[in-house]
């Protein structure tokens, strides 16, 4: 049985759904055009993304013996390039605790790992633009990442703890 009060609902619905459907038809579509107008260049540049190449270096600092030694100890990355540097304090044992969580068990160690006069030109996360190096400390078990890009060519000395550990070349 259909009673007065469904009628009056159903009138309602259909007149929201009616409006809605209207609003919706004159709605236009977003802006097409492309990015860039070139009168020189043929075809057309689009709003998508490009990915650049993205050079993943992945370092290990030991002080089991006092001293501190990089494994690789040289690094060689283009300039242009986007690195991501990974850097972890290793040589000290870990165990997982009650709570699933992963304990360093042992004497912990601390190293700068610096590379020296290196000029970034963009950075993510805790570099800054115009930074003159790189400047981690880190502790036992600790992996700290850093995306980047160099400024210029050249050879760079990588230091632990003030000793020279190996060389970081960017290459044009």
């Amino acid at each position: 049985m259909v009673t007065m009060n469904n009628k009056f609902m159903m009138v309602v619905l259909l007149i929201a759904l009616v409006g809605i459907v209207a609003t919706a038809c004159g709605v236009k579509s977003g802006n097409r055009r492309p990015a860039r107008e070139d009168s020189d260049k043929t075809g057309e540049f689009h709003r998508t993304p490009i990915t650049s190449k993205l050079e993943e270096l992945q370092v290990k600092l030991d002080k089991a013996d006092g001293t501190c030694k990089a494994t690789p100890g040289d690094l060689t990355s283009p300039v242009a390039a986007r690195v991501r540097l990974g850097v972890q304090l290793v040589g000290t044992s870990v165990k997982e605790g009650l709570t699933k969580s992963i304990e360093i068990v042992g004497e912990k160690k601390e190293a700068k790992y610096e590379i020296s006069g290196m000029t970034i030109k963009s950075a993510g996360g805790a570099l800054d633009i115009g930074t003159p190096s790189i400047a981690l400390e880190l502790q036992s078990g600790s992996r700290k990442n850093y995306d980047f890009n160099i400024g210029a060519a050249g050879t760079y000395d990588i230091l632990c703890d003030g000793s020279k550990v190996g060389t970081f070349t960017a290459t044009k």
